[in-house]
């Protein structure tokens, strides 16, 4: 950032004629650190299925009863668990604690919730959400039965969204530590309800199959294409099915080059989506 900052008064300089030239300056490597993540089958047998081990450990606690700093824990942390996976959604005051029924639409073919974030990280961008997040959505609606448009989705009581994350955030370190998912080995570094967002991309880069499109990937959380290659991509395995979609030649090989396109001599003429 010194660095940075120092070539830009560097080049102010120029342009004001100060000096002819603007000196070389050594560039600072940067060193990517992979996300934190709650690995799933197939990615590990489904016996260290640490994705479901989470969301059982949720269910225990609402069943139990527990009750952490004055505030019981209901299957409410559960649905917020399951809606922050399938839409991508960063849990912070100004996405997912700031979501209000206003800002979802039940969608069908495919079913799907459409997600209005206002004031995200990136600015405003309307989601679309895995199939999974209707049913989370509709169990919301039972559970709040007289609920407004502009009722909050999570925690409606608490108008302080601030005080709702830590609610939530307290709620979500009590499972991590009773599950003992807290720590994450690959990674050496501890998981927080972030980690939510990022199994969300990796799920989305392994479970299809090498078929998703990394531009609406990237679209739908409101990161980049080089986001997602930098902190994701490059740290997941190649599975079988990715291998095949990079050896993939498209569907329409008619015509007198097939042939060669079949043996492999020849790439595609247009291409395919990445993954």
């Amino acid at each position: 950032m010194l660095m940075a900052t120092f070539r830009n008064v560097l080049k102010v300089a120029r342009e004001d004629g100060l000096i002819d030239f603007v000196p070389a300056t050594p560039r600072v490597r940067q060193k990517d650190n992979p996300r934190s993540f709650f690995r799933f089958a197939p990615l590990v047998p489904a016996a260290r299925d640490e994705y479901q081990a989470l969301l059982n450990g949720a269910k225990k606690l609402a069943k139990d009863g527990e009750i952490i700093r004055g505030v019981e824990v209901t299957e409410e942390l559960y649905e917020l668990i399951l809606f922050t996976v399938h839409s991508f959604v960063r849990p912070t005051t100004t996405e997912l604690y700031a979501l209000k029924h206003n800002d979802v639409t039940v969608e069908e073919n495919p079913k799907r919730l459409l997600v209005t974030v206002r004031n995200g990280k990136t600015g405003f961008r309307v989601a679309n959400t895995m199939s999974g997040a209707v049913a989370a959505y509709e169990r919301i609606r039972k559970r709040y039965p007289e609920a407004k448009g502009e009722d909050y989705l999570f925690l409606p009581a608490y108008p302080n969204r601030a005080t709702a994350s830590r609610i939530i955030q307290r709620q979500f370190n009590e499972v991590l530590e009773q599950t003992r998912l807290k720590h994450d080995a690959v990674t050496n570094t501890d998981r927080s309800i972030y980690s939510l967002r990022h199994t969300a991309i990796c799920m989305r880069i392994i479970l299809s199959h090498g078929k998703v499109n990394i531009f609406n990937l990237a679209k739908n959380p409101g990161t980049s294409v080089e986001q997602i290659e930098r902190f994701y991509a490059k740290h997941l395995p190649l599975s079988r099915e990715m291998a095949k979609n990079l050896q993939s030649f498209g569907e329409d090989l008619s015509g007198p080059l097939s042939g060669r396109a079949h043996n492999g001599l020849l790439g595609p003429l247009t291409p395919v989506a990445l993954a």
